[in-house]
């Protein structure tokens, strides 16, 4: 798993940041398409755009931060999101309260991806990376797809999580130019999808 040295002070900087507000607000970096005035959009066609200038939280040194990669990562072209394959025997207390839950996205040097959740689960899931979309009351009120631009020299992590009505599974279509999209349902502490 990815919990091993540098990436252990990675995960421990990221639970230590508060979902509701860090970082650079989309206004402050110019960055039109991270300005959505509505909460809740994204679709795979239409998606919220986090770059390495306008994304939440500096966390520092990001040299080393897929030293490790485990079995439980979700891991799909330059996407990895920690741990988050173990979530469905995990405690949800252990990743945060309110069905609000933590885990920064990785994307590999010069990577990009979108994360979406289909329009079925928007009442029960959506996605806490856009500071916007963090200040959403429920899932329906947060982004539904991301999509996430690592910087060019060096591997980048995204703060935020997810808003979850768990215990459910939830299916989230992964898109890397170039490639078919990629289904994964994933657990949030129900079990076996």
């Amino acid at each position: 798993m990815i919990f091993k040295g540098a990436a252990r002070a990675l995960l421990a900087v990221m639970a230590a940041l508060p979902l509701a507000a860090c970082g650079a607000s989309s206004a402050q970096t110019g960055d039109s398409a991270g300005m959505r005035t509505q909460p809740g959009e994204g679709s795979l066609e239409a998606p919220r755009l986090l770059t390495c200038s306008n994304r939440n939280g500096d966390i520092g040194d990001e040299s080393n931060l897929l030293a490790s990669i485990g079995p439980d990562d979700l891991v799909v072209g330059p996407l990895v999101l920690p741990g988050l394959l173990a979530w469905g025997t995990a405690n949800p207390e252990e990743y945060g309260s309110d069905n609000r839950f933590k885990v920064g996205a990785v994307v590999r040097k010069g990577g990009k991806v979108t994360l979406s959740i289909p329009k079925e689960f928007h009442e029960s899931a959506g996605m806490l990376y856009a500071e916007v979309a963090r200040r959403a009351a429920d899932p329906a009120g947060a982004d539904h797809s991301v999509t996430f631009v690592a910087c060019d020299a060096h591997d980048t992590v995204f703060v935020g999580g997810f808003h979850v009505l768990a215990p459910t599974c939830v299916p989230f279509d992964i898109a890397v130019p170039g490639k078919p999209v990629v289904r994964k349902e994933i657990s949030f502490f129900h079990g076996k999808c």
